[in-house]
């Protein structure tokens, strides 16, 4: 007889046929004797809460319904008889999927078994699923004998062909052919011994008769032990007479009969058992709401071991249960997939989505994906590149545009065998529409420097300032952030935090008082947002901080501008100008503005949770959200100080070789241009005097913000 039967056959013929398959077993098996007693337990026991947990996190899975071409492309199916049976098994309103789904994953941890018996319409194709208790599942198929036989709570004893019965089961190694060995029943005698422990804690305070001690008196009678006792009650019973001294002549011992729970160490022995029982499913302790010791992070991280280890492992070997025993009743080709329930690490997929665009990795729809941002209504298939900072769709090989872009501007000559020289018509190349002619010596010498070439260096001088302004602010930010997270109690344990400036108007639950608020004026308001505001940090020093942290980036672009202009216009042998003091860039008035930004923002947060009805820790989470997303506000902030510093080191060094005039140059192409800039393109004055505009130069340091902010104009000097 062959050991295996290669033909597939259903799993009624496997039982059936009395030849073809050795590993048929040739005899049943009942169900363990405590398999009541254990499914009894759950109802019993907190420990087994854990199983509740999972099976619960796991009943509520959602996923997609997949057709498989011929070619293996999967593509989703949104309407089909199997949506409809999955979105309502059951005819029942209390067995919805969710709760048929939980009581499986339930009978799957405590006994390694899960059982559903599948109702088939017409067509035979599963209409509806019945659970089924593991321990009614009195005898399983074997050979011969292709049925499952089920006894109901009524007795009435049902035979459940294979082909009819759902099963799950978690294998015994010891016999796979065996009943299931569920994962809780390894901690079995740490359960029971736990609900002995609570017995034994009920029994303490439900006066099961047994005494503590045992007074014994050699030689006394009956009425010298009922005497010893009334007196013992009148000295002692009663809470104002607890805990007294007793003293007694003549020969008394004194025997313990029972243990006291101190002596026990009933409370460490039950938080161990409770920390075993965890270890041994593998959920950290955070998932059942245990949060001693825990912070934000370690939360964060356990729901990712928690989702990752334990619920995921657990949803694919459903899946595949359900691929192999009931989507082939509904046709071929079909598949079954389980969303991805593994929370996303959101501030990797940032970094990974800013990276992977910046290194030209993912194009912008792949990285505005990592980003929860909806793809780009155009040009989302581009990559950006380092060369250049050219943009190439997804399809283009990046070496074949670089060559394509080197033969441009540098053309093969023409070989002596094809005649090339006589070949080629030279013609006077077309005149650059952005070239601005340069003056010198009173007009008596011209120089040609096309506008967009300006824009080029411009750009190529302040990428690496904007760059370093960008990570010293956000790393500014992000110091910034903690130091406030800390005050407000939000990152550790503080003895106070700045929610005492308003301590008068917050209840013992957290919430501010909304009849006493309402009560205050508008000063009054104000004045205590400000002292709130003010209490969360030293500002000023956060000034001093940013005013430092500034300073040698200040220098730095200042430095690259007046290079910038030198190597432009072919200034040889003119000194370039030193920033001696930062004080000219009026950094320092920016740099409060920044921090003065900072404090609007809290105070708005706080004023909007106050008048939503926040508590104060929803409030110092929204603080703690505004805090940690200053992406944009710290790139802005690193374009408009690199551009500042970067416009007066070119003055300036036009200014020291000698300069004449300048002339303003609009170049804006945004359809909200600034209107008086687009008026002044080509106005020229004298290098020491301001435009129309009260500017000096574009982006003036003196001038204010709605004229410098995002201005790309140009400026270029006479001689």
């Amino acid at each position: 007889m062959p050991l295996f039967n290669r033909r597939r056959q259903l799993p009624s013929d496997q039982f059936s046929r009395a030849e073809g398959n050795a590993m048929i077993p040739r005899w049943t098996r009942p169900p363990e004797r405590n398999t009541y007693d254990w499914i009894k337990m759950f109802s019993k026991s907190p420990r087994l809460s854990v199983v509740e947990r999972i099976a619960s996190d796991l009943s509520f899975a959602t996923g997609k319904l997949y057709v498989v071409g011929s070619d293996g492309e999967e593509s989703e199916i949104t309407r089909h008889s199997f949506l409809n049976f999955w979105a309502q098994p059951n005819p029942l309103h209390e067995f919805s999927a969710a709760a048929l789904w939980r009581l499986e994953e339930i009978y799957l941890l405590l006994k390694g078994e899960g059982y559903f018996v599948i109702e088939k319409d017409p067509a035979g194709r599963p209409a509806e699923l019945w659970p089924v208790p593991t321990h009614w599942v009195m005898m399983t198929p074997y050979l011969g004998h292709p049925y499952y036989t089920v006894k109901t709570t009524s007795g009435s004893i049902m035979e459940v062909s294979v082909d009819d019965m759902f099963v799950m089961k978690d294998i015994n190694p010891l016999d796979p052919f065996l009943r299931g060995l569920g994962q809780a029943e390894a901690i079995a005698d740490e359960v029971e011994i736990d609900e002995y422990a609570a017995q034994f804690q009920k029994r303490f305070f439900y006066n099961d008769a047994t005494p503590n001690i045992i007074v014994s008196m050699p030689g006394s009678s009956d009425e010298q032990r009922k005497r010893f006792r009334a007196e013992w009650l009148e000295r002692f019973k009663g809470v104002f007479k607890s805990h007294g001294i007793a003293t007694t002549g003549g020969d008394i011992s004194i025997q313990k009969v029972a243990e006291s729970m101190k002596d026990m160490d009933m409370v460490n022995g039950r938080t161990f058992i409770r920390n075993a029982t965890l270890e041994h499913f593998g959920v950290p302790r955070e998932i059942m709401g245990i949060t001693e010791s825990s912070n934000r992070a370690t939360s964060e991280a356990a729901q990712y071991i928690y989702a990752q280890n334990v619920l995921m492992p657990r949803l694919r070997r459903r899946e595949e249960a359900i691929n192999q025993q009931l989507l082939p009743m509904f046709g071929e080709g079909l598949l079954w997939r389980y969303d991805d329930i593994v929370p996303r690490n959101q501030e990797f997929d940032k970094m990974k989505g800013i990276d992977g665009w910046n290194a030209g990795l993912l194009t912008k729809d792949e990285a505005r994906e990592l980003l929860d941002m909806p793809p780009a209504e155009v040009g989302g298939d581009v990559y950006k590149t380092t060369f250049s900072d050219i943009y190439m769709r997804a399809n283009e090989d990046p070496a074949s545009v670089s060559s394509s872009m080197a033969n441009l501007q540098y053309g093969d000559p023409a070989t002596t065998e094809t005649g090339g020289a006589e070949e080629i018509d030279v013609e006077e190349p077309p005149a650059d529409p952005d070239a601005v002619e340069i003056t010198a010596f009173g007009g008596k010498q011209k120089k040609s420097v096309s506008l967009r070439a300006i824009i080029r260096s411009e750009d190529a001088a302040a990428r690496q300032s904007t760059t370093a302004f960008e990570i010293a602010t956000m790393k500014y930010f992000r110091e910034q952030a903690r130091r406030i997270g800390s005050a407000l109690g939000a990152t550790e344990k503080a003895s106070s935090t700045a929610w005492d400036a308003l301590k008068r108007y917050i209840t013992e639950t957290g919430q501010v008082d909304r009849e006493a608020w309402e009560a205050l004026t508008e000063e009054q308001r104000k004045a205590l947002m400000d002292e709130f505001v003010g209490s969360l940090i030293d500002w000023p020093n956060e000034t001093d901080v940013l005013n430092k942290v500034f300073e040698p980036l200040w220098k730095e672009a200042y430095t690259a501008g007046a290079k910038q202009t030198q190597e432009l216009y072919g200034l040889r042998g003119v000194q370039r100008p030193e920033l001696i003091s930062t004080a000219k860039l009026r950094g320092g008035r920016r740099v409060t503005n920044v921090t003065q930004t900072t404090k609007d923002a809290i105070a708005r947060i706080v004023a909007d949770g106050i008048e939503n009805g926040d508590s104060t820790q929803v409030m110092a989470d929204s603080i703690m959200q505004e805090m940690n997303t200053n992406e944009k506000r710290a790139r802005l902030i690193a374009q408009q100080e690199t551009m500042t510093s970067l416009s007066t080191g070119q003055y300036d060094m036009m200014v020291n070789a000698g300069a004449q005039t300048k002339t303003w140059h609009h170049m804006s192409i945004t359809p909200d241009y600034r209107r008086d800039h687009r008026r002044m393109d080509g106005e020229t004055v004298p290098i020491d005097a301001k435009f129309s505009n009260g500017l000096r130069f574009p982006r003036d340091p003196d001038g204010p913000a709605d004229e410098v902010i995002n201005c790309r104009c140009v400026c270029t000097p006479n001689f």
